[in-house]
Order: C-alpha cells, then structure tokens, then sequence
C-alpha cells in the first residue's frame, strides 16, 4: 500500500494482518478509541511528577503509534520512556506529550478517512 497520509503508514499493520480488512478494522478502531485515554494518562503522569509511570505508560503508547506506522513518535516516546525512567531532563516531557497528543489526533483523522473509504467501496 502506497502512503498517501501524513501521519500514518498502514504498510505494517497490512503486513501485520496479512491484508485481512476485518482485523485491520479492528486494530484500527482501537487505536482510535486509546489515543485519548492515552493522552489523559500521559498528561496526568507528567503533571503528577509520576515519572516512573509515565515511563510505562510512554512504552504503552509506543507500541500502539508503532501499529499505524508513526515511527518518528515511537521514537519520540522511546525517549520519553527512557527519561522518564530514570527522572531525568523532565523539562523535554512536556513537549514530547503534546507532539504525541497533536500527531495521534491528527493521525485518528486520517484513520476516521481511511474507514470511510473502505466501507465506501
């Protein structure tokens, strides 16, 4: 599958599934549905100074971001979980959150249009 968005790449999750549209659906609905339980978590942890759980929960969110092909935020979440993990240099937490919360909503938009156009054709 060619990319044709900006935040996503389904390529893996297409590999992942063996191109079973049931399953893709699936995984697909479920990303969208923990992005905002996510971002709730992650915010909540940071403004908590609970770092050590923000570091789980960081490596949460990565394997979900990992799924729909935003690789750059799984890296960025990968820095996250290994900061957070040892407390240090909490002032990069804040922004790492926001680009996850800007990027996944963006991304949950391209996820809503890929649906849409598959039950459409």
């Amino acid at each position: 599958m060619s990319n044709t968005y900006k935040y996503i790449n389904l390529d893996y999750l297409f590999e992942l599934t063996e191109g079973s549209q049931e399953f893709i659906d699936e995984m697909i609905n479920i990303f969208i549905n923990q992005v905002p339980e996510f971002i709730v978590e992650l915010k909540t942890l940071y403004n908590n100074k609970d770092y050590t759980e923000l570091s789980k929960a960081a490596h949460k969110a990565k394997s979900s971001v990992s799924i729909v092909g935003m690789n750059q935020l799984a890296d960025n979440l990968k820095t996250l979980e290994m900061l957070a993990k040892e407390g240090i240099s909490p002032e990069r937490y804040k922004d790492i959150i926001d680009s996850f919360e800007f990027n996944c909503n963006s991304a949950c938009e391209e996820l809503k249009y890929y649906l849409q156009t598959v039950e459409n054709r």
